[in-house]
């Protein structure tokens, strides 16, 4: 029986499916259906090794992985972003010039100009640019790469990432920002679909 330990957090979804990341799409398929059988409610003894809650968990998580790999754009925004745009030198500690203290409602205002306060690809701009902090220090501290920094800041809905990853950029683009991650989550994702983005 495949131990548990490989769906504690930090796994990524190749490990989870026990493929390289060479495999090709049929060997991803595979990999797939063995865990699912594998770990299958209606697999013989399966509940002698796992209590419910965990056995539904690591089906979740192989779902989850799936989901990504085998759907080959989904994959490929994956690869990107795990290795940091393609870049092979290995991403420096966090800069300790970024603080992760929220913004005070008048700081907010004054990066704004004092305008009316939106979460969009600018206004975002502006406040990182009020903080001093450049799109290689918000980059380097979040894995966020520079393409996806720039596509998010100029709102570009053709380049931008699948809303699963754009979440979690935003997520983290607005902690370093000192921002509340859900108010820039809904309030950025309202903004681009109404531009057109549109991407599943």
């Amino acid at each position: 029986m495949v131990s548990a330990v490989r769906f504690w957090k930090g796994q990524n979804y190749y490990q989870i499916l026990e493929v390289s990341p060479q495999a090709t799409e049929e060997e991803i398929r595979r990999a797939y259906e063995k865990l699912r059988a594998t770990y299958s409610p209606n697999s013989p003894g399966i509940y002698a090794l796992f209590a419910p809650a965990e056995l539904n968990e690591i089906l979740t998580k192989v779902e989850e992985a799936y989901r990504v790999l085998g759907n080959p754009r989904n994959r490929k925004e994956y690869d990107v972003m795990s290795r940091g745009e393609g870049e092979e030198v290995a991403i420096p500690p966090p800069t300790s010039a970024i603080s992760h203290r929220r913004l005070r409602p008048e700081e907010v205002n004054e990066a704004l100009g004092f305008e009316e306060i939106s979460y969009s690809g600018e206004s975002l701009r502006k406040i990182r640019e009020y903080l001093s902090l450049s799109q290689d220090e918000v980059a380097r501290e979040t894995k966020i790469g520079k393409d996806n920094m720039r596509s998010i800041e100029e709102e570009d809905v053709q380049t931008l990432p699948a809303p699963v990853y754009l979440k979690g950029f935003l997520r983290a683009y607005a902690k370093i920002l000192g921002l509340d991650p859900y108010r820039v989550i809904e309030a950025y994702l309202e903004g681009i679909t109404q531009k057109g983005y549109q991407k599943e």
